[in-house]
């Protein structure tokens, strides 16, 4: 009798385990059972292969559901020490398939057919952290170059966000590439803007690092420049916008506004 109760909690208990497991890992919206499967099992290797093979397939590379696959499948053999030594451009490639996903889901909406990006905001707040991660690791380094193709990595997988732009304009500024990051930047600043005026702007937990320092950065730099009328402006935009921050408050002062 011990036996037989002890065996179903056991198998309760891995039935619990494999929903929980199901819950974190499921495409939200998804209909491709066996990416699922293999994905929800650990079979990370097969689950990128065959998601990637449908990239190439003419009757399912529209399809947005097998890209997000991929880049999740990437990341966790990047996460696996033993599995990433085969696979050296993982997290790369990873950001690299988010990105995709989100182009291809956007012409899905667009042709007002069956999309899944709002469903998977989790997974793409997640990707856009990484790639803000990396780019930032870069520019600490003043390596402003690596530093830009990571964050406009992360503008590509959610281009709707005015952070990623920004950030990734200020990249531009730093590395010399001048006219492209001011038009980026420009463009953040009007929707910034509007979102102080709209009363829209909300503080994302996965950009808030990248949004600190887009404002920080550009500022100083203004600063640098001798343009102390606009660096006012951009300091006096970012309190507006998050008026607890000390960081905002700092360099309000430090600008002179």
């Amino acid at each position: 009798i011990h036996m037989t109760i002890s065996k179903k909690a056991i198998l309760f208990l891995f039935s619990t385990l494999i929903t929980c497991s199901q819950l974190v890992a499921q495409v939200a919206g998804g209909k491709e059972q066996k990416l699922f499967d293999m994905y929800v099992m650990g079979e990370y290797e097969k689950c990128a292969d065959r998601a990637m093979k449908m990239t190439e397939n003419d009757k399912t590379k529209y399809d947005s559901e097998p890209y997000l696959y991929v880049a999740l499948s990437m990341l966790k053999i990047n996460d696996d020490p033993e599995l990433a030594e085969y696979y050296p451009d993982a997290l790369r490639d990873a950001l690299k398939y988010a990105a995709k996903f989100t182009k291809r889901d956007d012409r899905l909406r667009d042709k007002e057919e069956e999309y899944i990006l709002d469903q998977n905001m989790d997974h793409i707040n997640m990707f856009k952290e990484i790639a803000l991660r990396e780019g930032k690791g870069y520019f600490v380094q003043e390596d402003y170059r690596k530093a830009v193709y990571y964050y406009k990595l992360g503008q590509k997988i959610d281009p709707r966000d005015p952070v990623m732009q920004m950030i990734k304009g200020v990249g531009d500024l730093y590395s010399r590439n001048t006219r492209t990051g001011q038009e980026e930047i420009d463009e953040a600043i009007a929707k910034f803007k509007e979102q102080a005026q709209n009363g829209t702007f909300e503080k994302n937990e996965s950009t808030v690092m990248a949004f600190e320092d887009a404002f920080i950065y550009y500022g100083e730099y203004l600063k640098e420049k001798g343009d102390r009328t606009e660096a006012q402006m951009v300091a006096k935009l970012a309190r507006e916008l998050d008026p607890k921050n000390a960081k905002f408050e700092r360099l309000q002062e430090n600008v002179g506004g």
